[in-house]
């Protein structure tokens, strides 16, 4: 029998070490670097074959718009000619105008790179458990295991929130070929594992350069509320004890005391933003000082001259590719409301010099303006969208005292008007829209009105799905053919099989 999974190694390191690739998918046969009796031996064997996983992980970010498919599937931007984009926000996830360019098609075509990261980690957990301590020291031992735990994870939902069921795996070993777990399952399984992570991991380290960007006690926290609240969305039957235990581990992050909300202010959001800052929790290192550069970014959409050089020559340089439509910014942004996030992150908001004049300023640390090339890492978790968590699982569990205190502390940073409506739905919606408003660009819309079923009102999003439509899984990407075709077991998502 074909054995369905790989042991992969992989080239670029995050932390700059060289490691050597292997082809093929889903055909286990282990390269000798990392299998053979000259490997594993001491720490930095272990380190590198961390990093590998790490590596992979991040190489999905920079080979397509991995980070901002989920803000732009939802709709309620102007594409203007970025038809790949307009696409996606139309769920023609299998138009040809979904291609090579800017990535768009990779999750369609293949999800392998997730796969290798995930192969990866599962071996490092197996191998570096099995070393022994005249090759390396207890607590890096056991950091280092917790560490690629947290990277198979996170990575596991990933594909959670992108495929649904998919194969699941935590053994570097195993040789048959495997069919869809539901992905409610996969989540329980990876919750375990990232509570064994967190014991291990250190709530931060003495190297500022890996502040947010290296598995922390912090992010498998966070990690695992975000597993919980995602859960809830679709095991019913347990969304109240899954909402307490997402509140209650959110909780867990914000007593570790290393975490905080930063003044909004022109200085501070470049901080807050280009990462690394006392509010980032897990971010994807990009920052350009390390060798760390993509283009597959918000930011190169939605600036223009003079921050960054256009590729169109759109308007004589001032015009970005896409906009964010007038109407959607009222209702984030009532006119006559304070709210200090509209007067920094937008410039002309509502495309007064020319159609498409509008800049959205969140992601604006520009490392080279010709070259279009920006010096921001990706913003996964923060510390700012935790605490709305909180205050969601909070209002769904009915504690919204709790839920209204959390909602206005993060308005009050924003210079906004306290929320003084009703509880209960009303006090719901507000934290959602608050959740719209403060992670907007950092690729969690789409994911949060498919989890909350908010997915199938329109008056929440343009790409709105009918009921039907969502329970057999249109809010998926199709299942790879490349997977399909490689292992029998596995079986095209309903809708996508129409």
């Amino acid at each position: 029998m074909k054995r369905w999974f790989k042991i992969w190694c992989i080239a670029g390191v995050i932390a700059g070490a060289g490691l050597s690739a292997c082809k093929g998918f889903l055909d286990v046969k282990p390269n000798d670097r990392f299998t053979g009796a000259d490997y594993w031996r001491n720490a930095n064997d272990a380190q590198m074959g961390v990093n590998a996983a790490y590596s992979q992980m991040r190489d999905q970010y920079t080979k397509c718009i991995q980070y901002n498919f989920a803000d732009f599937r939802p709709g309620n931007y102007d594409f203007w000619n970025k038809n790949n984009f307009r696409a996606i926000s139309q769920n023609q996830l299998r138009s040809s105008l979904v291609s090579g360019t800017d990535g768009s098609n990779v999750p369609r075509e293949s999800w392998e790179t997730w796969y290798r990261s995930v192969a990866s980690a599962n071996l490092a957990v197996v191998r570096i458990n099995g070393m022994t301590s005249d090759q390396i020291g207890d607590v890096e031992k056991e950091q280092l295991v917790a560490e690629a735990r947290f990277i198979r994870s996170y990575v596991y939902y990933c594909l959670v929130q992108n495929y649904g069921n998919v194969p699941f795996q935590f053994s570097p070993y195993e040789i048959d070929m495997k069919p869809k777990m539901n992905q409610v399952q996969i989540l329980d399984s990876c919750i375990i594992d990232l509570r064994k992570a967190a014991q291990a991991l250190p709530v931060a380290y003495n190297d500022p350069t890996y502040r947010a960007v290296r598995a922390t006690k912090g992010a498998a926290l966070t990690l695992i509320a975000h597993m919980y609240m995602w859960q809830a969305g679709f095991d019913k039957a347990r969304a109240e004890e899954l909402n307490r235990n997402a509140a209650s581990v959110c909780k867990e992050v914000m007593d570790l005391g290393v975490y905080k909300l930063l003044t909004y202010s022109e200085e501070t959001m470049h901080d807050i933003f280009k990462g690394r800052s006392e509010e980032g929790i897990w971010e994807i290192s990009m920052d350009v000082n390390y060798g760390n550069v993509t283009g597959n970014f918000l930011a190169q959409w939605v600036l223009h001259q003079p921050i960054l050089g256009t590729a169109t020559n759109l308007y004589g340089g001032l015009g970005s590719e896409i906009t964010i439509k007038r109407e959607y910014m009222d209702i984030m942004y009532p006119p006559g409301e304070s709210d200090n996030r509209f007067t920094l992150w937008f410039d002309d908001p509502y495309n007064t010099v020319n159609p498409q004049s509008q800049m959205f300023l969140k992601f604006s640390s520009v490392s080279d303006p010709v070259a279009r090339r920006f010096d921001a890492n990706m913003i996964i978790f923060r510390y700012a969208g935790l605490l709305l968590l909180r205050a969601e699982a909070l209002a769904n569990t009915g504690d919204d005292d709790g839920a209204r205190a959390l909602l206005n502390e993060i308005r009050l940073r924003a210079q906004a008007a306290d929320y003084i409506g009703a509880g209960g739905q009303p006090l719901k919606d507000a934290i959602f829209l608050e959740r719209v408003k403060e992670l907007w660009g950092e690729g969690h819309r789409w994911y949060d009105l498919v989890r909350t079923g908010r997915v199938t009102d329109i008056s929440q999003c343009e790409n709105v799905l009918t009921q039907d439509e969502f329970d057999r899984g249109a809010w998926t990407w199709p299942t790879p053919i490349s997977a399909m075709r490689k292992n029998p077991k596995i079986t095209q998502t309903a809708y996508w099989a129409q």
